[in-house]
C-alpha cells in the first residue's frame, strides 16, 4: 500500500507542475535495454502500476520501461525512439497536455493481467517552436548576480493552420518485448483528415477489447470506437456531431460496465423547462447500440432525480445539482466496475464510490459539511443571486451576482461599485452551481462591491446550442455589453460611474475589447495574460472556436484585440503578463503594448519574469496590485 500511495502521489505532483517537469523517485530505478546492463539513473516523467499486478511502467526521456516488480533493479525497455521535445511515448506533448488530455490523464494503459500495454506516441517533428527568456530569478541562487546572460527556452507550439503533432495508438506485448507493436488506427471516418485522440482504455479482462475516442481537427465530430482482437481494427460504435458552427467539448473517457455492453458518459443539461437553471451538470448512462439487444437508445440521467437511481444514497447528495464523475486510473486498470461521484455544489462538497451496474453507494469518500458548515455560517459572506437576462435574437445570458454583506433589498438609494469578471475562455463557465469561495468573494466582502459573473454564448454552462464559432466576433462582445446594460437598468443600486472589468486569457481579451469600444460602460479594466492576436494562439483551442484561418480569415482579422485600442482611455488599462507564459505567450502583450504605444494611449503594465500563465509564484503581489489599482479607479473604501 505504501508503494501504491507513493507512485500515485508522484503522478499527481507531475501533473500539477505540468509541462513535463520530471520528478525523481526516492530510489530512482536504473534504465536498461532489455537484456542489457544498467545505465545511469534517470529522472522519471511518470510511474504507474501495471494493471492488477505488482509490475511497474515507467517513462524516462520520452521512452517507456517495464519493471517486473518494485524490488528488481533491472528495467526492460519497451520503446527506443523517444526524443526530447520531438517524440513522446506514454506521456503527452505540450498541446495534448494543455488542450486535449488535461493534467490528470496518463497516456499508457496496462491490461488487467499486466500482459499488454497500450500507449500513445506523439510526434512533434513538424510543429513550430517559440522561445521565451528564462532569468532564473526564483532559483536558490537568484540573490546572486548572474554570471551569464539569461537563457532562452523553446516550446513546440502549433498555431492555427500550421502542422499539428501527429498521434498513434500502439499496443505492446509485455510477455514478449521482441514482438512488433500493433498500431490501432481510427475508424474510416477519419481517413484523409487530421484528428486528435482524446482518450483510450481497456474494456474487458480478457484483453480482447479496447475503446478509443477520436475527434477531428475541426472538433465537430467525435467518435467512440471499439478495437477488437485479433485484428485490432477500430470500428465506430457511437458518434456525436456538433450543431452548425459549433464544436464538441472533450469529455472524460466513458466508464464501461463489467460486460462491456454499456458505458457511462458525462453530458451537459441542454433542453427542457426544468433544465434552465444555469450551470447544472449531471451524469447519464448510455446503452451501447453495438450490442445485439440494446435495451434502450436514449441516455438516462443518473443524478437528475436523486430518488430514482440514487435513492439509497440520496441523503448524501442533498442540495446538489453540479456533479462530477470519474474513475481513478488505478481502479480502472484493476478492472473494478466502480466510479466516484462528487457533488461540487451548491452545497459543500461531498463524494462517494458507487457500483457502475446498480449505482449503489459503496462508501462515502469525504464530506466537508459537518466540519465547515458551522464555521462558514459565522462569516459575513456575500449573498449569491443567479438568474438569466435576455439578449438579442432570443439568446439569454446567465448572470451570477455576489452582493456585499451590507446590501439589503430596502436600501433602494444605495450605490455600490461594480466589478465584472469575464471567465477565461469559451467552453468554460463562470456561472454554475459549483460551491466556490475566491477573490471575488473577498472583494465583495472587503470593499462592498457587487461582483458580477457572466456566461454568454460560448460558455459550457449554456449548453451546446449556445457554443458556436462566433465567440471571437463583435457580436459576442455585444452580448456582454447588453447583459451589463440590462443589469444597470434593472438594479438601481449599481453605481453607473464606478464599473470595472477584469479577466485572464480570453477574459483579458474581452476586457480589452470592452475598454476599446466606443461609449464604454467601464471606467477601467485589468487584462491578465490577454489573447491579443489569434494567429499567435495554439491551434487546438483557436480552431475550435474560429475554425481554420484558410476558411475564416476575415473572422480572425475581426477578432484580434488591436482593432480599436485608440479608444481606450488613458490609465484605464492595467496589463499583466508572465514572461514564461506558455499558454498565452508574452508576445501577445508585447504586440498589444506596441499598438497602444502607437496610438498614444497611456496604460499600466506589469510583467513577471519566470512566471507562467497562472502566475502562481507572485499571486500575493498580483492581487495586492489589482486591489490597489481598483481602489484608485473605483474610489473603494475598505471594510475593516
Amino acid at each position: 500500500m505504501a508503494s501504491s500511495l507513493d507512485i500515485y502521489y508522484i503522478n499527481k505532483c507531475f501533473n500539477l507542475f505540468s509541462h513535463q517537469i520530471p520528478v525523481r523517485l526516492t530510489e530512482s530505478p536504473s534504465s536498461v535495454r532489455s537484456g542489457g546492463k544498467p545505465s545511469d539513473r534517470r529522472r522519471l516523467q511518470g510511474a504507474w502500476w501495471c494493471g492488477n499486478t505488482t509490475s511497474l511502467v515507467l517513462v524516462s526521456n520520452n521512452d517507456l520501461y517495464f519493471r517486473n516488480s518494485p524490488a528488481e533493479q533491472i528495467d526492460h525497455r519497451i520503446t527506443f525512439n523517444g526524443e526530447p521535445d520531438i517524440l513522446y511515448n506514454g506521456v503527452p506533448d505540450w498541446l495534448y497536455q494543455e488542450e486535449i488530455l488535461g493534467g490528470d490523464r496518463s497516456c499508457a494503459w496496462c491490461s488487467d493481467d499486466g500482459s499488454h500495454l497500450m500507449y500513445t506516441q506523439f510526434n512533434d517533428t513538424l510543429v513550430r517552436t517559440f522561445a521565451y527568456p528564462w532569468l532564473g530569478v526564483n532559483s536558490p541562487q537568484s540573490n546572486k548576480r548572474p554570471s551569464t546572460f539569461p537563457t532562452t527556452t523553446t516550446v513546440r507550439y502549433p498555431t492555427p493552420g500550421t502542422p499539428n503533432p501527429t498521434v498513434r495508438l500502439l499496443l505492446a506485448n509485455l510477455t514478449d518485448l521482441d514482438q512488433p507493436h500493433i498500431e490501432l488506427k481510427p475508424p474510416p471516418i477519419f481517413d484523409n483528415q487530421e484528428y486528435y485522440l482524446t482518450s483510450a482504455g481497456w474494456v474487458n479482462r480478457e484483453n480482447t477489447k479496447i475503446s478509443a475516442v477520436w475527434i477531428n481537427r475541426s472538433q465537430n465530430v467525435s467518435v467512440i470506437s471499439y478495437c477488437v482482437a485479433p485484428d485490432w481494427i477500430c470500428r465506430e460504435t457511437h458518434s456525436e456531431r456538433a450543431a452548425e458552427n459549433g464544436w464538441i467539448d472533450i469529455q472524460s473517457h466513458p466508464v464501461f460496465s463489467e460486460d462491456g455492453g454499456s458505458f457511462l458518459v458525462m453530458a451537459q443539461v441542454q433542453e427542457g423547462s426544468h433544465e434552465t437553471r444555469p450551470g447544472q451538470k449531471h451524469m447519464y448512462v448510455v446503452k451501447d447500440p453495438a450490442t445485439d439487444e440494446p435495451l434502450r437508445t436514449q441516455p438516462e440521467c443518473i443524478t437528475c432525480d436523486l430518488n430514482h437511481y440514487l435513492k439509497h444514497s440520496a441523503h448524501l447528495y442533498t442540495n446538489c445539482t453540479y456533479f462530477s464523475a470519474f474513475i481513478p486510473p488505478l481502479l480502472f486498470n484493476d478492472g473494478v466496475t466502480r466510479y466516484v461521484l462528487e457533488c461540487d455544489g451548491p452545497g459543500l462538497p461531498v463524494a462517494g464510490v458507487h457500483n457502475s451496474y446498480d449505482h449503489r453507494l459503496v462508501r462515502q469518500l469525504f464530506s466537508s459539511r459537518a466540519e465547515l458548515g458551522e464555521r462558514l455560517a459565522e462569516l459575513a459572506l456575500p449573498k449569491q443571486r443567479t438568474f438569466e437576462v435576455p439578449l438579442a435574437h432570443g439568446n439569454r445570458a446567465q448572470v451570477q451576482l455576489l452582493l456585499p454583506p451590507s446590501w439589503r433589498e430596502e436600501l433602494r438609494d444605495a450605490a455600490y461599485p461594480v466589478l465584472v469578471h469575464i471567465d477565461g475562455r469559451p467552453g468554460s463557465e463562470s456561472v454554475s452551481e459549483r460551491y466556490n469561495i475566491d477573490w471575488g468573494t473577498y472583494m465583495s466582502s472587503r470593499f462592498d462591491i457587487v461582483y458580477v459573473k457572466l456566461d454568454v454564448g460560448g460558455s459550457i454552462g449554456r449548453g451546446s446550442k449556445a457554443i458556436n464559432r462566433r465567440v471571437g466576433s463583435t457580436s459576442q462582445l455585444q452580448h456582454y455589453l447588453t447583459a451589463i446594460r440590462y443589469l444597470l437598468d434593472k438594479h438601481k443600486f449599481f453605481d453607473r460611474t464606478r464599473i470595472a472589468v477584469w479577466g485572464r486569457g480570453y477574459g483579458g481579451y474581452i476586457t480589452i475589447r470592452a475598454l476599446s469600444s466606443q461609449h464604454t460602460l467601464f471606467k477601467c479594466g485589468i487584462a491578465i495574460s490577454p489573447i491579443a492576436e489569434w494567429l499567435y494562439y495554439n491551434s487546438a483551442f483557436t480552431e475550435r472556436i474560429l475554425g481554420l484561418p484558410s476558411d475564416n480569415y476575415k473572422l480572425y482579422v475581426e477578432a484580434d484585440a488591436f482593432q480599436r485600442t485608440k479608444h481606450i482611455e488613458n490609465m484605464a488599462l492595467y496589463l499583466v503578463h508572465g514572461l514564461a507564459d506558455i499558454s498565452v505567450p508574452y508576445v501577445h502583450s508585447a504586440a498589444l503594448t506596441t499598438s497602444l504605444t502607437d496610438q498614444g494611449v497611456l496604460f499600466r503594465y506589469q510583467s513577471y519574469a519566470d512566471q507562467g500563465h497562472d502566475l502562481t509564484g507572485v499571486l500575493e503581489h498580483l492581487y495586492k496590485s489589482m486591489e490597489e489599482f481598483l481602489s484608485q479607479c473605483l474610489n473603494l473604501d475598505r471594510n475593516e
